[in-house]
């Protein structure tokens, strides 16, 4: 809502600044004089200007109509997201090429065949909350193929990095599925990629994070690298992210002479002359991200998930390169949903056309 705000008022500027244009011109004998000659070739002036005006004013109207209906859209972390006049259940979206108003196709496909199980379009750019959505369609789908209760019980789901959060795990855990998500940054743990320049570029800490804050639960304060004291400030939530938790606090006087300062402070990123710390709080029994980031640096594990890529990527490119759906020329999560549906349903009958043939001869 705060970009079409600011778009609305540039308008309304440039609108004010064209009027007054406008009227400096119809009071300018000079100007008429020079336009003169020119008149019957390109026009009158007092048309293009009526037009211009009226193009403009039109946007306007379109931008305060829908300011006026709509509520600011929620993105899946709960903050607001870029809203779109055109069709506001689509979102901004980073392509091969820049950023794009659209929507995300996403699909479970099985080990064996690359048959897809579940599919769905959405409007976000982040897939991260739609892992319980998506384990619903692939257990009532499945439900409805075998004819069991339970069809996911100590099955194996692979997901790629964008997957990756403490709910989705325990989402997981509630249905008894095994998942192999890993943390973004387990590229850096992994031996592999030692002698990859931008892996060995970041595998170097440049500024000290929460393990090199030492606390001291019986006065619940933190002690940072330089043994000064960061007490307890304030509790903050984050309502829209439905995160709360607590914060430490040192004192700018006592950071800003720190020799250890350049190693603490990440001015980069906006962060003041001080150094806090955000402790959320625990909201689950088990801490699963933790589990599963020394799950993923297992080698047996890792060499699991990078089946993923041979699973998945394949499917995502005959549908695009082979069947032709690059893009999405429909509007509304509906019909974009149905879309996308229809060429999940076109590359499966492409899957089954080949075992049809060996199993029946036709």
């Amino acid at each position: 809502m705060s970009d079409l705000k600011k778009k609305k008022a540039d308008l309304e500027k440039l609108l004010f600044r064209i009027l007054y244009q406008h009227k400096e011109l119809d009071r300018n004998a000079t100007a008429k004089e020079i336009q003169e000659p020119f008149r019957k070739t390109l026009g009158e002036d007092r048309e293009r200007h009526e037009r211009h005006v009226r193009r403009i004013e039109a946007k306007l109207k379109k931008i305060e109509k829908f300011l006026s209906v709509s509520e600011p859209k929620l993105g899946p972390s709960g903050q607001e997201v870029q809203s779109n006049i055109t069709d506001n259940e689509s979102a901004r979206i980073k392509g091969p090429h820049g950023y794009i108003q659209g929507y995300n196709g996403i699909a479970i496909a099985d080990s064996g065949s690359q048959v897809i199980v579940a599919a769905e379009a959405i409007g976000s750019g982040a897939e991260s909350g739609c892992l319980p959505g998506m384990l619903d369609k692939l257990q009532s789908n499945m439900e409805m193929v075998t004819g069991k209760k339970n069809p996911l019980e100590k099955s194996i789901v692979l997901g790629d990095t964008g997957y990756f959060s403490e709910d989705n795990l325990q989402e997981a855990k509630k249905r008894n599925i095994e998942v192999v998500i890993p943390d973004p940054q387990f590229r850096k743990r992994d031996p592999g990629f030692d002698d990859r320049k931008k892996y060995k570029e970041t595998n170097v800490k440049k500024y000290f994070d929460i393990e090199d804050f030492k606390y001291n639960k019986e006065d619940d304060y933190y002690i940072c690298p330089a043994g000064k004291i960061l007490p307890y400030k304030i509790e903050i939530e984050f309502k829209v992210r439905g995160i709360r938790g607590k914060q430490y606090r040192c004192k700018k006087s006592v950071c800003s002479i720190c020799h250890l300062k350049g190693q603490c402070i990440n001015r980069k990123e906006g962060k003041g002359e001080f150094r806090s710390l955000f402790i959320a709080e625990r909201r689950y029994e088990e801490n699963l991200s933790e589990k599963m980031r020394g799950k993923i640096d297992n080698p047996v594990y890792r060499e699991l998930y990078s089946r993923r890529m041979q699973i998945i990527e394949p499917v995502f490119a005959n549908m695009t390169y082979c069947k032709g759906m690059d893009r999405f020329t429909l509007r509304t999560q509906r019909k974009v949903n149905i879309q996308w549906l229809l060429f999940s349903i076109v590359h499966n009958m492409w899957k089954c056309i080949e075992p049809l043939n060996l199993q029946y001869g036709v």
